[in-house]
């Protein structure tokens, strides 16, 4: 068996290995409970407002129903949240192969499919690189398959029950298509029928996963259309010969992109659900600095990733300062390599890919900066980079020249050479470089898969370890204003983590939504009044992510100091006076 092949399955099994580690440890937060809901076909306008519901109330939707089909699936989506439906439907098929975990659907298998495509983007990131850089090029693509293997950025979305690895999967092949697509503009000749195909399905498939699939293809265009620009000023190629070759990509990939539009505007799409990542209540500060300076922060957690999120400042200082090292050692490495197939090489591959990543940036921050909607600051929409990312440390790696898998007598520079590089540059000859990556690799996938760093937006075990903390004989509401399914998503992460580590909450824990059309509207508070006179006895009362007025006059506030619970702001009464 070649050695090559040995080498990509060692990968493989890492990276399969590494996503399955604590896959079902960590809770699921609000985004994963809308691919969860959606994809078993059920809806969380099922859900009554202004009521009160037990767990098991507030958990059917979690439910597997057995007559729920795949347009069950489209049409609840469609209604009810902001994504295209594609991985939703293939995980509605996945699930269905596996049975329930008790009553519920089990996270682990919510989780499993994203962790599949995770591992699947290995072997494919091989055969692009070895596509389109030729079959020669073994170091470059073994490179490519190491850094995508042991990505904390990688492990992190790969253990998301989300659809963003399989994002990847059609962003991977659109951007080898394009890349393999100057083999035969650069010689004005016709893009093969199978090119063409290939490139039109990853383009069009890719929008049906996830809509920020556009950005990247995007940022393919303009890349070509600068670069063919100045290689017909230089007179390489005829300008007109290569824009007729890729006409039907852009007219097939014009076409899905359209019909996604008069799809959606036909309905009221998503319920306001991006409000999140708008330019509101920030300083001039945070808006200015946020979008780079966040997009930055997830390429380098591409790379590398220590336990940043610590609660002690000293591990968090040296966590800073190790992944600084690190990125400071690695970086020039590629940089020398990516020069080294620029100027020396001529590589034009090379040459547009690094521009489809510059202009991708540019996009993210026009969209920012130009719509008001910050979409670097949640890390998962950063999606679209991992792959070009990879791929550029993977021909930097592979195309430097003083980089190999073995050690070399003669692999280094001479003596006199030696006195005049730096510190990094004596460092990546002495020690075994792909090995290092390794390493650093695995102990970032522990950062990530321990909750250390990237850990879930949302967290109910330590509400819950709160509520453990605060025995009380009345029952406990859990009360919060109601806008979109984010809020029940929210309070569905309360459910769930207690019916699975705080089985002897369950029977104490209510839950109510009470449905509110603006801020701080006092209709939330007379309902919630008269819910409470109508209770059977007295309320241990819990206001989490609550937005209207504190008017309970039956009711004393809890003075006691408050934890800061990530995702949960609460504010506590004791109700003990029963008006019923």
């Amino acid at each position: 068996m070649p050695r090559s092949f040995l080498l990509l399955l060692l990968w493989m099994v890492i990276a399969a290995g590494l996503r399955s580690w604590n896959l079902a440890s960590k809770p699921p937060w609000t985004d994963e409970f809308a691919t969860l809901v959606f994809s078993l076909g059920n809806s969380f306008e099922s859900i009554p407002l202004g009521k009160v519901l037990t767990v098991a109330d507030l958990l059917t939707i979690l439910q597997p129903l057995p007559q729920s089909e795949p347009n069950t699936v489209i049409n609840g989506l469609l209604n009810g949240d902001n994504h295209p439906p594609f991985y939703f439907v293939l995980a509605h098929l996945w699930y269905r192969l596996f049975p329930p975990d008790g009553n519920y659907l089990s996270l682990a298998i919510g989780r499993s499919l994203p962790v599949i495509f995770g591992t699947i983007a290995i072997p494919l990131g091989y055969g692009c690189a070895k596509w389109i850089w030729g079959k020669d090029q073994e170091k470059l693509a073994q490179f490519t398959a190491l850094l995508m293997a042991i990505s904390p950025y990688g492990i992190f979305i790969s253990q998301e029950a989300r659809h963003y690895t399989f994002a990847i999967i059609w962003g991977l092949i659109s951007i080898t298509c394009c890349l393999k697509s100057l083999n035969f503009l650069l010689k004005n000749k016709p893009l093969p029928f199978s090119l063409v195909i290939i490139w039109i399905l990853a383009n069009s498939l890719g929008i049906s996963v996830h809509f920020f699939a556009v950005l990247p293809i995007l940022a393919q265009g303009l890349a070509l259309a600068l670069w063919l620009g100045i290689w017909s000023r230089q007179g390489r190629i005829n300008f007109l010969s290569a824009l007729q070759s890729l006409t039907p990509v852009i007219l097939g990939t014009a076409s899905a992109g359209l019909s996604w539009i008069v799809i959606i505007s036909q309905r009221e799409f998503g319920h306001g659900m991006t409000e999140w990542i708008q330019f509101t209540n920030m300083s001039w500060v945070d808006m200015l600095i946020g979008p780079p300076a966040q997009l930055a922060a997830a390429g380098i957690t591409m790379f590398c990733l220590l336990p940043v999120e610590s609660e002690h400042l000293w591990i968090v200082l040296l966590s800073g300062l190790g992944m600084l090292a690190y990125f400071i050692w690695l970086t020039p490495v590629i940089w020398q390599g990516l020069g080294y197939g620029i100027k020396t090489e001529k590589d034009t591959r090379v040459i547009v890919l690094v521009t489809t990543f510059i202009f991708l940036i540019v996009i993210y921050l026009t969209i920012s900066y130009g719509a008001g909607l910050d979409i670097t600051r949640g890390a998962r929409y950063s999606f679209n980079f991992w792959s070009l990312l990879m791929l550029i440390a993977g021909v930097g790696l592979g195309k430097n020249p003083q980089v190999n898998f073995h050690r070399s007598a003669d692999l280094g520079p001479s003596n006199s050479q030696w006195r005049q590089l730096n510190w990094w540059q004596k460092s990546r000859r002495d020690l075994y470089l792909p090995m290092i990556i390794l390493l650093i690799g695995i102990l970032s996938a522990v950062t990530v898969t321990h909750n250390l760093a990237y850990r879930k937006y949302y967290r109910p075990d330590k509400f819950l370890t709160l509520l453990s903390e605060n025995p009380v004989s009345e029952t406990r509401w859990i009360v919060t204003t109601h806008k979109s399914l984010v809020q029940v998503g929210e309070l569905l992460g309360i459910a769930w983590e207690a019916q699975r580590h705080f089985p002897e909450l369950v029977p104490q824990l209510r839950f109510v939504f009470l449905p509110q059309e603006k801020l701080q509207d006092p209709v939330a508070t007379e309902q919630l009044q008269n819910l409470l006179k109508q209770a059977e006895q007295p309320v241990d009362l819990w206001l989490v992510n609550y937005f209207a007025p504190l008017d309970f006059p039956d009711c004393q506030i809890d003075q006691s100091p408050k934890e800061n619970i990530f995702g949960y702001p609460y504010q506590r009464f004791n109700c003990l006076i029963n008006r019923k």
